[in-house]
């Protein structure tokens, strides 16, 4: 009877068996010491950063947690980097379970490090001395998140951690406070405490979190992070769903400082400029997603509050800012900031240049209305946003306005507010602001629309009425370049216009424009309510290269025609306008002066020009000379105003009293 035969396959499995237990126990036999120079070559090819072991290289290999410890590694820097270490590694030692390495799984049995030195350099080129494997600037698109294979028992001895990073512009040397060299005793809390600084600003870190020895990765790991950056500080307390996988974060974020703007270096995110704020957030990291929510703080003496994500797994690499944040009640002031108003522009102190922006003031910096703050737009380029703001009530102390709501995108560098809302009581101010950085002089178009403006809720505290009445249009439209809001009116070019197509002013405002001095300041002081029809009333400035010249200024009242000419110059803010009335019937009792506007658009003087009394002039002829142009200016407000009855009929009464000489009896 003949025995059976044995299947060819196992066979072949019997015999690959036998040949890695074969290979397995000639390498156990190997002397790998004298395999360190080869070994340390090969691995410098490899990740293209010199690689030297130097001490004692030990392998074990036949056991089910297969381990190797290596002593005094050391990792050294690219080229460009210095002829300092990357990694000085006194002892090493790794073990991993051979059961699931032989399904496909790595998963580490043992991992002890005993006082490490890390060294990370990134210069302002973006070529980071940890991107292992090259020498050039890493990929604009993002890493994934570290994410450690599964750890049964770590310990960690000691060590230190030094940071240069040109692009963040962040220096840090900090302390490993861990003593965990797994002998039996208790572990101590891990911490890593260290200082530098940030921006040129003074920079303190310290994180701590639980011992870090025989971690269950079945219970988050809890943390908590302190950092102070110059005048911005913040503080997180977190979990890590799995002991080093970073991808799964929970944490609750406080920061508090002087200016958001101020947080770029730590986040990567161009934040506007705003007043001191107090903020908290709640931040869940999944993977390259983080979800920010209830999202509560104050900004300046605003209540804000919402919610929003930052994505930074886009394929250029720049992160994407989405939110949506509402304002219970916004103080008008404190969104005046994001433009510059009362923030100081950093300069040359002491030989030192201030590198955070400070605390907006409340008194005026600069004898300039217009901001000067220069604004850093490249910062915009580094990322992109969808922002929705709304704010359901405003405090504001001149302007009665209702709420504020605006719609900001921003998309390599373009960005738009559209749309852009002030809600009056009765009115509204809303249009469109598109800034270009892409050139190296930013440029800035704006379109604004006044639309049913009641004058009437334009009053002062004490007053009982108003000074003027009626529902008034407007539009501004420019286009300029520059870095501030100073700068870019300083080179402006376009179109300012105001129509008041009906209303009523008070007698007192009209006489005073026809130059009746005593009794239109007397009708002011005293108050009384005698009020003039306004049949049509034009406002039109010509803005080139930053001189805004008066095209139109005429108001037709019932008893006086005021017209006005001059310019604003909006480089150094001086106003050079001349307003005078011409009476429709003859009157011997007045002075007939025109009033002059100087100073500048912070301080106006307000005077008569009492040197030379102004021309005669039929109050037909200024009509005809000033109204027949301006149905054009009518029609860049509203199409619909051309339509409007009293100043369709002014502009067809101009032309009329053109064509007509004046009467023989008209004063000229």
């Amino acid at each position: 009877m003949s025995a059976k035969r044995i299947p060819r396959p196992l066979l072949w499995f019997g015999g690959i068996i036998a040949f890695l237990l074969l290979v397995v126990l000639l390498l156990s036999l190997l002397d790998w010491n004298a395999l360190r120079g080869p070994l340390s070559r090969v691995i410098s090819r490899e990740i293209q950063r010199p690689v030297s072991i130097k001490g004692n290289l030990r392998v074990h290999l036949l056991s089910w947690t297969p381990s190797a410890q290596v002593e005094d590694l050391t990792i050294g820097n690219p080229d460009w980097a210095g002829t300092d270490n990357m990694v000085e590694l006194p002892r090493l030692y790794v073990a991993v379970v051979l059961t699931d390495l032989f399904i496909g799984h790595l998963v580490l049995a043992t991992l002890e490090l005993d006082n490490p030195k890390i060294e990370l350099i990134q210069d302002e080129h973006g070529r980071a001395n940890w991107d292992i494997g090259t020498t050039q600037p890493k990929s604009k698109r993002p890493a994934n998140p570290t994410k450690l294979p599964p750890l049964h028992h770590f310990a960690l001895k000691g060590g230190s951690l030094a940071i240069d990073d040109a692009i963040r512009k962040l220096t840090f040397k900090g302390e490993v406070g861990a003593q965990e060299n797994g002998a039996g005793h208790e572990a101590e809390p891990f911490s890593l405490k260290g200082e530098g600084t940030l921006n040129n600003e003074p920079f303190k870190l310290e994180f701590t979190g639980g011992a870090l020895l025989d971690i269950q990765f079945d219970h988050p790991y809890v943390f908590q992070t302190a950092i102070d950056a110059g005048a911005s500080s913040v503080k997180v307390r977190g979990t890590i769903a799995k002991p080093f996988d970073f991808a799964d974060i929970d944490t609750d974020v406080e920061l508090q400082g002087q200016n958001l703007a101020n947080l770029y270096y730590l986040t990567n995110l161009a934040l506007p400029l705003t007043p001191p704020y107090q903020l908290a957030v709640h931040i869940h990291r999944d993977g390259n997603h983080f979800a920010l929510d209830n999202l509560v703080g104050k900004i300046g003496s605003s209540d804000v509050r919402g919610k929003g994500a930052v994505d930074i797994a886009q394929k250029d690499g720049r992160p994407r800012l989405t939110a949506d944040i509402t304002s219970h009640s916004l103080n008008l002031a404190d969104l005046g900031v994001a433009f510059g108003a009362g923030v100081e522009q950093p300069g040359e102190q002491k030989g030192e240049r201030p590198s955070q922006v400070k605390a907006p003031k409340a008194e005026p910096i600069s004898p300039l209305l217009l901001p000067t703050f220069e604004f850093q737009f490249d910062r915009l380029k580094a990322m992109d946003a969808a922002v929705d703001f709304r704010a359901e009530s405003i405090q504001a102390q001149k302007v009665p306005i209702k709420n504020v709501a605006f719609t900001l995108k921003l998309e390599q560098g373009d960005l738009t507010i559209d749309p852009i809302d002030f809600a009056l009581p009765e009115g509204q101010l809303a249009g469109s602001i598109e800034l270009n950085t892409k050139n190296t002089t930013p440029q800035t178009r704006m379109d604004m629309h006044l639309t049913d403006i009641r004058l009437d809720q334009f009053k002062s505290k004490n007053a009982t009425d108003a000074p003027l009445q009626g529902v008034m249009q407007g539009r501004l439209r420019i286009d300029g370049n520059g870095n501030s809001v100073h700068a870019i009116a300083s080179d402006a070019n376009g179109t300012f216009s105001v129509v008041l197509p009906h209303g009523q002013m008070r007698e007192a405002f009209a006489e005073l424009a026809g130059i009746d001095v005593v009794r239109g300041l007397g009708l002011l002081l005293t108050k009384k309510d005698h009020t003039v029809p306004i049949r049509c009333g034009v406002i039109e400035f010509n803005i080139k290269d930053g001189d805004a010249e008066a095209e139109h200024i005429l108001f037709d009242t019932e008893n006086v025609i005021v017209t006005g000419e001059g310019r604003i110059t909006l480089g150094n803010e001086k106003l050079d306008l001349n307003i005078k009335g011409e009476p429709k019937k003859p009157r011997f009792d007045r002075i007939r002066a025109p009033v002059n506007i100087r100073g500048t658009m912070r301080h106006p003087s307000i005077d008569l020009s009492t040197p030379a009394l102004a021309k005669q002039g039929a109050a037909a002829a200024i009509l005809g000379a000033v109204a027949t142009p301006f149905a054009a200016v009518l029609a860049f407000v509203d199409p619909g105003l051309a339509k409007n009855a009293d100043c369709a009929a002014l502009t067809e009464e101009a032309a009329g009293k053109v064509a007509q000489p004046p009467p023989p009896d008209q004063p000229k």
